[in-house]
């Protein structure tokens, strides 16, 4: 895994006012974080914070309202600069964010747990102070700004923030019976729940499991939901050893062979069936069929633009669903993947 975001987020805010910021500035400094400008080039002491928030707010934006863009490190994590930033797209429709998080790529990903954690803790303290319609603290953005007004829940991350409205909707039962680590009555009658005790994920077989618990909790009560956590994060997560050894070459003869096949659908869809045993490959293997795959992918987009195409696996574990999201984005109708188990029997 090339890359994972880590992000508290915080939707359809009550923060409209210079000095709401600078109060969550405080409220965020208060857990260990220090403020720096946005380009990341010097402190920001505290003095200064409202005549920058003021002149940031006073800017013409092209998609924006206004938007107050500042960075943040805490004590604790020097290395790691978070972005820090609230915006306001549309103040009739309420259409707001406040996010706190970064990108983290493979050198910074140890850093994950212990930021995750941070982020709980401080989206606990925070959710009072902006009064949000829905938040979370997860590893993908599978959420829209114009979600949270219309009390859309389509997708469980590793930590959620349920408003009263979202109560009122889909009612206290509901929200509180979500499997997980945890799930609390809120003090404005908010529900929070946690998915999982860590971000990452102890084993692919325990995310996968999860996953699927919460999904088909959901499912029972009308709700098609989508879940990504916990995160499978190569290095991090033990991954089991192959349990029948093949040779590299093997391997990629074998690739080569399988990703060669594409059948082609009266409406034109190309499909393209994928068996990989993925039980059976060393993480240099398993490396190598992430990288034939794409390149697989790349070209049948290349060669036949404007059809569907649909990727059919025997399994999608994380690192595959989450290079195959980079590629081509997970709500494109031209290009899907699916999980097939009987590929595989």
């Amino acid at each position: 895994m090339d890359k994972i975001s880590v992000e508290l987020r915080f939707f359809q805010v009550q923060t409209n006012a210079a000095a709401d910021i600078v109060a969550l500035m405080a409220e965020t400094a208060r857990h260990g974080a220090a403020f720096w400008t946005a380009a990341d080039d010097r402190p920001l002491p505290p003095e200064e914070w409202l005549t920058v928030v003021q002149a940031l707010m006073e800017r013409k934006w092209q998609f924006q309202e206004w938007n107050v863009p500042l960075a943040i490190r805490f004590a604790d994590l020097p290395d790691l600069s978070l972005y820090f930033s609230i915006d306001q797209f549309d103040s009739k429709q309420k259409h707001n964010l406040f996010v706190v998080g970064t990108v983290l790529f493979a050198d910074e990903q140890h850093l994950a747990e212990p930021l995750a954690q941070r982020l709980v803790d401080l989206g606990r303290a925070l959710y009072p102070m902006v009064q949000p319609g829905l938040g979370f603290v997860d590893g993908d953005n599978a959420v829209y700004p114009e979600d949270a007004p219309k009390l859309r829940l389509k997708h469980i991350a590793w930590v959620n923030f349920f408003s009263p409205a979202y109560v009122q909707k889909y009612g206290r039962e509901f929200l509180l019976g979500l499997p997980g680590h945890k799930t609390e009555l809120l003090p404005d009658g908010g529900v929070f729940h946690q998915l999982a005790p860590t971000f990452v994920a102890p084993s692919e077989a325990d995310a996968r499991a999860v996953r699927q618990e919460v999904i088909a909790y959901c499912a029972r009560h009308g709700r098609r939901v989508t879940c990504w956590a916990p995160f499978v994060i190569p290095g991090l997560t033990p991954m089991p050893a192959p349990q029948h050894a093949a040779t590299d070459d093997q391997v990629q003869a074998y690739l080569h062979q399988m990703l060669a096949t594409t059948l082609v659908l009266e409406d034109g869809t190309r499909v393209k069936p994928i068996v990989i045993p993925w039980a059976d490959l060393t993480p240099r293997q398993r490396a190598m069929a992430l990288a034939a795959i794409r390149q697989a992918a790349v070209a049948e987009i290349k060669r036949s633009p404007g059809h569907r195409i649909r990727l059919e696996f025997n399994a999608i574990p994380d690192d595959l669903d989450r290079m195959l999201a980079d590629l081509a984005g997970r709500d494109n109708p031209h290009f899907v993947w699916v999980e097939e188990p009987a590929l595989g029997s």
